[in-house]
């Protein structure tokens, strides 16, 4: 809001200058946005948090401000007003939610003509421009008390002032000479054959103040700020008086600004004023509140020792009347300072005031140290590296998806968690799997790229048979058109490679009862280390991926963080180059159905014993019911140079055991 420096050093007998003033009114948290100087006048402008808007966007309340942080009371001696009623005019607030009083006055014997220059030269520094001698006293009384007032042309009302909701559909031409069509949210101020304001917002143009005015009715209310807002969005207008409202303004200074504003006519606009009629309601009258605050609890809070005698000058100088009873302060709130409601409010005052720059710096009562290492969310973040590397993009989706989800991914509704409360359809239930959001992200960028590659860390919510569990996956994905029949090798080597770079040996893949139907059972895996399940790994079913509109192969992996982290190693141990040479032999084999290649391997190395380094599967081929499969054997001793007897030895040993063992076939 914008001050002039003139109109608040008047209010508070402030001898300080404009920087001086600026400097002090920020270091007590209101920050300063500009200063200028035009003519003789200079205009501050400070930004207001909305918890102040209630009082410091208004002179008279800066000016309060001013006085309290330079230790002294605010004189408001001109402030004290009498409003005398009579029942010469009607109001009827319909909704006594959305007003919660209103005030009106009907004034006859107005002379409409410009305001005085001084009034005007304050607007003006204000940021506000003089239109007309009432018009301008309202926003002057707005400015310096922070309550808006209406005034509407007399002659341009029938019957009593209506405070009402708007009819659907309903319409009014505002001051702006828009129209606009309001809702059955909107308040409007009516009389009875028509809306004349938008409440709160804007006056209407039809009962609008002009040359030719001779009588108005002058309103002074107070409406619900929600509503205000509400209404203030949905016709996206912004006024100053929609600003001050939305923020809440106690009913009380309602008064206070009307009897403001009288006095203003009286002496603006001509001596043949007569006040006709005059009425209040005010339905559920706002008195002030006590908090009870222990001084003790103040200085530790704040960390400094401050007398309670300087506690209750501060108080006092911001116009809250403070009784002492021992350590405690009985404090009287007024209801201007709506923002006011326990100790801590208080506290933040007496710091404020105080000044934050004179409480001395203290060593913390305990230790500062360094918290303990989150090892899980390290190891997230190390699983994100190397994602990263291996050429995969992150995605974060929301943790929640609908019953249409459920559905095509052929999942159980009751292994679900439900939301109570759900956004939208789209958010039902807790996901129970990480799939079907991914999905949507793949179907979604297959419009734009070839490939997609990515992968998501995030928890999963199980229901089984009401027992709730939860548990951080993470899921790597890929539809690669090029891939084709190799799309399942191909995220299996990216897999394998994230597996060593962290650590986990020997991971082994078996079939997969698939538990959920989204999984292609000819192409579908669990992954088993060190006997245990850490995850699974297939391509999606071509049904799904139909139900997604996705047209091509999709493969997926998930890992359970908590598995991996169990069977990563914590060490990484160093292997000297071996001194010696390896032999590599190739052996293929028929095998029949229900032989299992992770069978196989175990066997060779059991067989072969230390002397076998490695098993590498590099060959599959199949015809008429047969499968042979092609294997390359790492041969080799950590002490000398194997020879080719003792080598044509190991494998002789390897291959009886697979041929007595396994039943396998093995080609000579």
């Amino acid at each position: 809001m914008k001050y002039s420096y003139t109109w608040l050093k008047e209010l508070s007998g402030t001898k300080k200058k404009p920087q001086q003033l600026a400097s002090l009114l920020t270091m007590r948290s209101f920050e300063l946005e500009d200063m200028k100087t035009e003519g003789k006048e200079t205009q501050l402008e400070f930004s207001i948090l909305p918890n102040r808007g209630h009082d410091a966007l208004s002179h008279i309340g800066m000016a309060r401000e001013i006085c309290a942080c330079e230790g002294r009371k605010f004189k408001n001696d001109f402030l004290r007003f009498y409003l005398r009623m009579n029942h010469g005019m009607s109001v009827d607030i319909k909704d006594k939610k959305l007003c919660f009083r209103y005030i009106g006055a009907v004034i006859e014997g107005v002379k409409i003509g410009p305001s005085p220059k001084w009034m005007q030269e304050r607007l003006l520094v204000s940021g506000v421009k003089p239109i007309n001698s009432i018009v301008d006293i309202t926003n002057y009384v707005m400015l310096e008390t922070g309550q808006p007032l209406h005034a509407f042309d007399a002659e341009k009302t029938s019957g009593k002032i209506i405070v009402r909701r708007a009819k659907k559909g309903e319409e009014i031409k505002l001051l702006d000479e828009k129209a606009y069509e309001l809702n059955e949210n909107d308040l409007v101020i009516a009389d009875s054959e028509k809306a004349l304001a938008l409440a709160g917002v804007m006056g209407g143009f039809d009962s609008s103040i002009t040359g030719k005015t001779t009588s108005i009715i002058l309103e002074s209310a107070n409406f619900n700020s929600t509503s205000i807002r509400k209404t203030r969005s949905s016709n996206n207008i912004i006024t100053e008086s929609s600003h001050r409202f939305e923020r809440e303004i106690d009913p009380n200074l309602a008064g206070m600004a009307m009897a403001r504003a009288l006095e203003h006519i009286r002496k603006v606009c001509g001596p043949k004023i007569n006040i006709k009629a005059m009425t209040d309601v005010y339905p559920k009258k706002i008195k002030s509140w006590k908090i009870s605050l222990n001084t003790d609890y103040v200085n530790r809070l704040l960390g400094e020792k401050i007398a309670i005698s300087k506690m209750k000058n501060i108080l006092g100088n911001l116009g809250i009347s403070v009784k002492v009873a021992k350590n405690i302060l009985k404090c009287e709130i007024p209801t201007i300072r709506i923002d006011l409601k326990s100790q801590e409010d208080l506290i933040e005052e007496v710091g404020r005031i105080y000044g934050y720059e004179n409480i001395k710096e203290q060593s913390p009562v305990s230790a500062v140290e360094t918290p303990p290492e989150n090892l899980k969310r390290n190891f997230e973040s190390e699983l994100r590296d190397i994602m990263a590397g291996l050429g995969f993009s992150e995605v974060m989706n929301y943790s929640f998806y609908g019953k249409e989800d459920i559905d095509r991914c052929g999942m159980k509704e009751d292994s679900h968690i439900e939301v109570s409360n759900p956004l939208s359809s789209e958010q039902q239930y807790l996901r129970r799997s990480l799939v079907p959001n991914i999905l949507k992200n793949i179907e979604l960028n297959l419009k734009n790229f070839p490939k997609v590659q990515i992968f998501e860390i995030g928890n999963k919510f199980c229901n089984d048979k009401g027992e709730y569990s939860e548990g951080t996956i993470l899921l790597g994905a890929l539809a690669d058109g090029f891939a084709k029949d190799a799309l399942f090798s191909k995220l299996k080597g990216k897999l394998e490679s994230l597996l060593d770079k962290i650590a986990v040996k020997d991971a082994e893949y078996q079939g997969l009862n698939a538990e959920y139907k989204f999984w292609n059972p000819s192409r579908s895996a669990k992954i088993i280390c060190s006997g245990k399940k850490i995850g699974r790994i297939g391509e999606i079913h071509p049904q799904v991926l139909a139900k997604y509109g996705i047209k091509q192969r999709v493969a997926v992996f998930g890992l359970k963080i908590s598995a991996l982290t169990e069977t990563k190693l914590s060490k990484r141990h160093y292997e000297a180059v071996r001194k010696f040479p390896s032999v590599k032999r190739d052996i293929s084999m028929f095998v029949g159905e229900g032989i299992k290649y992770s069978d196989i391997k175990k066997k060779i190395h059991s067989a072969g014993a230390k002397l076998v380094l490695g098993v590498e599967l590099f060959d599959i081929f199949e015809k008429a019911g047969e499968k042979s499969l092609a294997l390359r054997i790492e041969i080799g001793a950590d002490g000398k140079t194997m020879t080719s007897e003792g080598i044509d030895g190991v494998m002789k040993k390897i291959t009886t055991a697979l041929e007595k063992e396994l039943k396998v076939k093995v080609r000579k």
